[in-house]
């Protein structure tokens, strides 16, 4: 376990993982909604609901952020982690 953490650039580059990977299961996880006909009623019922266009979820805008800089994050450190340096 020492071995992953021993550089502040590992730390950086698990974080980074561990960023992306809990923004594909804010993805994942999003309930899923079937749109207007998923709800629509029998035609003897009154319905007093309107269909919102363009409500999303907020896994589905928070979640690809998280990847995105998870993956930003974790390819900046890996990068950096792999240059050969001079000491």
């Amino acid at each position: 376990m020492r071995r992953l953490f021993r550089t502040p650039t590992h730390v950086v580059l698990w974080t980074g993982v561990l960023v992306a990977v809990v923004g594909v299961v804010l993805i994942a996880t999003t309930p899923q909604s079937f749109g207007w006909f998923g709800y629509a009623s029998s035609s003897a019922e009154p319905t007093d609901f309107a269909f919102v266009a363009g409500a999303r979820p907020w896994q589905y805008v928070v979640g690809p952020v998280l990847v995105l800089v998870g993956a930003v994050v974790a390819a900046f450190a890996a990068g950096r982690s792999s240059v050969q340096r001079n000491r």
